[in-house]
Parts: structure tokens; C-alpha cells; sequence
């Protein structure tokens, strides 16, 4: 395997005045060109960290927490799956220390989900209602497990509550990632996502636009797009890592 193919892209939607998500690859930041999908070929020789951060919507300061989050999520290279776990706590910390500097900032939060390549093994570690899938043989599977709760059909609130967060509280408050750990295999795909692009896409439409796609960068245009046709109520942002066939590894 020569490298691992990257697609990122973030958006700000429809609906919103300010795009509150990160994204990051292998430690650089994507977002400059909202809308535009920027690739990475990542030399796979050190483990690949992927990660999408949801700052919290209509709450103080989400982008500052969001970026927060990838900032110090950036500054590791990890190589199992508990060293994964303890920079997630460790942004935590991170989110609740900008508050304590500022108490205008007292509140803000984010979600996060990360992804680990590390030779054959793939680490998806998550908090909050931000995704990961894995799409192996045209069967997407999610590797995340949601911080959520969905209110049930006649209830008064209608909108889903985040049950945990990095930050997000008026005091610190500790967390408790997930953490999942699953063998890597030639054709794998790994998709990263804010709650943007889930709840406007059934998880059956996701599979089949990542099945029928030629290559990444084409998948992640026509998840944006079908997003945006949707309506695209929430800012949406997408991380997509495809493990090369075992005849392109030989090709390259």
C-alpha cells in the first residue's frame, strides 16, 4: 500500500450563518474553500488520523470548540487504541481550560469522532452524534456509537439531544469515549461525518452513493450535493478514506 486516499470537505449548509464543524487529516485542518472537497494522499508509513468535530449549534462560541478539539487531536501521532481514548479526554480538558479564559465562551462544546489507520488496523473512537462507517463490500456498517437521544414520535421537543460532549457544560465535566477497534482490509472505505449529512440522508442512500462512486473525490461530491438538495438544514462535513484495492497497491 502505497498511500491512503483522503477526501475532505465541509460546508456550512443551507440554513446557517457560520460553519461551526472541523475537519481534519493527518493533522492539517480543511475548510478554507468551504464547498470544495480537498484531497490528501497520505503515505501510510505512521498512523493516519482522521476527525470530524461538530461545534454545538446555537451554542457560545461551537467553532472555537470545534477547532479546539482538531487542534489538540493534531498534535498526536497514535498507535493504539487507549492512546486514542486519552487525547479525546485530553481535548476535553483542553475545550473546558478556553472557558475558564474567557467566561463569554462559558458553554461552548463539541462532538468528535476520530479514526485511526495504523497499518491493519483502523481505531474509531467517538463522543457526541457524529459518525463513522465502514463501507467493506458494498455493506456500510457504523463503527460510531451515538451520545443521543431522539425523541419519540408525539413528544414536545423534537429536536435530538446530545447526552455527551467535549465541553458543553458551565463546569468540567469528564467523558466517556467509545472506542472501537476492526482489522483493515484492501477496498475498505471509512467514512467520517457530522449529523449534517445523517439526517438528511437515510443510511441505505449513503451506502449506495459510496458503493457507486468511481473514487472518493466523486463520492464526497454527491454526498454534499445530495445533502444540499435535501435542504441541508445543518452545517455538513465529511471525511472519506479509502483503503486501495490490493491490485492498486501493486499498480502504484
Amino acid at each position: 500500500m502505497t498511500h491512503i486516499d483522503v477526501v475532505a470537505v465541509t460546508h456550512r449548509g443551507r440554513k446557517r450563518d457560520h460553519n461551526e464543524d472541523t475537519v481534519s487529516v493527518a493533522g492539517f485542518q480543511s475548510g478554507a474553500v468551504e464547498g470544495q472537497p480537498v484531497r490528501f494522499a497520505v503515505d501510510p508509513i505512521r498512523p493516519v488520523t482522521c476527525l470530524v468535530a461538530d461545534g454545538l449549534g446555537g451554542q457560545a462560541e461551537g467553532g472555537r470548540a470545534s477547532r479546539l478539539a482538531a487542534t489538540a487531536m493534531g498534535d498526536f501521532f497514535f498507535h493504539d487504541r487507549e492512546a486514542v481514548v486519552k487525547a479525546v479526554r485530553a481535548a476535553n480538558e483542553v475545550v473546558y481550560a478556553e472557558m475558564a479564559l474567557n467566561p463569554a465562551w462559558s458553554g461552548m462544546g463539541s462532538t468528535v469522532v476520530v479514526l485511526v489507520l495504523a497499518g491493519d488496523r483502523a481505531i474509531c473512537v467517538n463522543v457526541g452524534d457524529s459518525r463513522c462507517f465502514l463501507l467493506r463490500d458494498s455493506h456500510m456498517v457504523q463503527l460510531s456509537q451515538d451520545d443521543s437521544v431522539t425523541p419519540a414520535p408525539g413528544e414536545a421537543t423534537v429536536a435530538t439531544v446530545v447526552t455527551q460532549t467535549l465541553g458543553g457544560r458551565a463546569r468540567m465535566t469528564g467523558v466517556e469515549p467509545h472506542a472501537i477497534e476492526v482489522g483493515v482490509r484492501p477496498g475498505d472505505q471509512f467514512l467520517l461525518c457530522s449529523d449534517g449529512l445523517t439526517d438528511e440522508l437515510p443510511p441505505e442512500r449513503i451506502e449506495a452513493e459510496l458503493a457507486g462512486a468511481a473514487d472518493p473525490r466523486t463520492a464526497v461530491e454527491r454526498l454534499l450535493r445530495a445533502t444540499l438538495d435535501a435542504g441541508a438544514r445543518d452545517n455538513v462535513s465529511i471525511v472519506l478514506a479509502a483503503v486501495p484495492c490490493a491490485e492498486e497497491g501493486r499498480d502504484q
